[in-house]
């Protein structure tokens, strides 16, 4: 006779050792046509004498060049040449560094550049080595930055529950003049996967991405045993544009891109933090029994915002995101206005845990929760933070 037992899934999720650092970073520098021009020959010359791809028309952008004869060491790059509306052409090279791969060749995928100091003037020779016999500048700090990609990698354990929090991410609702960016694929199936595990969303010219590394390295064939990764891979990545680094060049008065990159290294947990705690609320997410039972508890707020609160968690069961509830909710009359703050009051998340982690009949010690991502990377840094979820099952 089969009977129902009480069990949980545990689960750690720790920091990489690389802690929080630069994954990758873009240069540009403004050429003189000649100068372009003979940058372009010399590679079509060498892709003659080589018999391999050096470089290439973009077939998909008028005017740019893509040279992939220094991508194997970290270095991708494309020249360029843009015409205003003067018809006056401008021309470029830009030059996108993995700095990781560049000092160390051997190095994993999924590994990024230890945030020290000796890293800057590594970085520093191996960028001038590897460009010592090529067309291009090989000092780097005649170059302008126009793009760095901050970074940290957190593991967990546990795959269930790595999904669990990969799931409830994907759901939270975008901040307020911030836009969610989608992964387009002309298959819309394949989009829709991928969609599950990624997540951007973007303000100007910075952006905070986040996705499941372990899908991603399957989906492009890199798995390689996942570097013996265990079940789940969360990478953050906090980008920023041009605008926003010629505002860090302005307040620290330089523009030299060793210093800026040694800068925004010592920063990258502070900035990381900082734009994670505008996109995600620090609040627990709790299972559904628990959060309505935590709403219809709270004194403080009337019973029509109540049942509003109510038909918000219940709906979230459901539906991809916050932002779809909220339509679905404002068509059928339902205002929404201030109802996020009302979940801060409270503080609980608004998106509950999935239903195989019901708190129905559970022994009032136990709680199911899962921490916020705000509250781990505030965490992680100095300890692992451990999560167990607590459910029924028949055996």
């Amino acid at each position: 006779m089969s009977k129902k037992i009480l069990t949980h899934q545990k689960a750690q999720i720790r920091l990489e050792p690389d802690g929080f650092s630069i994954h990758t970073f873009e240069l540009s520098m403004q050429l003189g046509k000649a100068e372009w021009d003979n940058c372009k020959e010399q590679l079509y010359a060498d892709q003659k004498i080589s018999n391999e791809t050096c470089i290439y028309a973009d077939k998909s952008c008028k005017g740019v060049y893509i040279c992939m004869k220094y991508a194997d060491i970290g270095i991708r790059i494309c020249l360029e040449h843009t015409s205003d509306k003067k018809e006056s052409k401008h021309y470029y090279v830009r030059m996108v560094v993995n700095p990781r791969t560049l000092i160390y060749p051997q190095s994993g995928y999924l590994g990024i550049l230890p945030p020290d100091e000796t890293s800057i003037e590594l970085l520093e020779k191996a960028f001038y080595s590897a460009l010592r016999k090529s067309p291009f500048e090989r000092e780097i700090d005649r170059y302008y930055l126009t793009r760095v990609d901050l970074c940290t990698n957190i593991r967990c354990d546990n795959k269930k529950v790595f999904r669990e929090l990969v799931r409830l991410l994907r759901k939270t609702a975008t901040p307020k003049k911030y836009e969610r960016r989608f992964y387009q694929h002309k298959d819309k199936k394949k989009a829709n996967q991928y969609n599950k595990h990624y997540i951007r969303i973007a303000c100007d010219s910075q952006e905070l991405v986040i996705y499941d590394k372990t899908y991603q390295m399957n989906e492009n064939d890199l798995v390689v045993d996942y570097e013996n990764l265990p079940s789940g891979v969360l990478r953050i990545e906090v980008h920023y544009g041009r605008d926003k680094l010629r505002r860090l060049e302005k307040s620290s008065g330089t523009d030299d891109p060793l210093d800026l990159l040694w800068q925004l290294m010592q920063e990258s947990e502070q900035r990381i933090c900082k734009l994670v705690g505008k996109c995600y609320p620090d609040q627990p997410y709790l299972s559904y029994e628990d959060g309505l039972a935590a709403i219809d508890s709270h004194d403080k707020f009337p019973q029509p915002v109540k049942d509003t609160m109510s038909t918000l968690l219940t709906k979230m069961r459901r539906t991809q995101n916050i932002d779809n509830a909220f339509q679905a909710m404002e068509q059928q009359g339902i205002k929404t206005d201030g109802l996020l703050n009302k979940f801060r009051k409270l503080g609980i998340n608004p998106i509950p845990l999935l239903e195989r982690y019901s708190t129905k009949h559970m022994p009032s010690l136990l709680e199911n929760r899962m921490p916020s991502l705000t509250e781990i990377l505030h965490s992680v840094s100095n300890q692992p933070v451990n999560v167990a979820l607590y459910h029924w099952k028949w055996k």
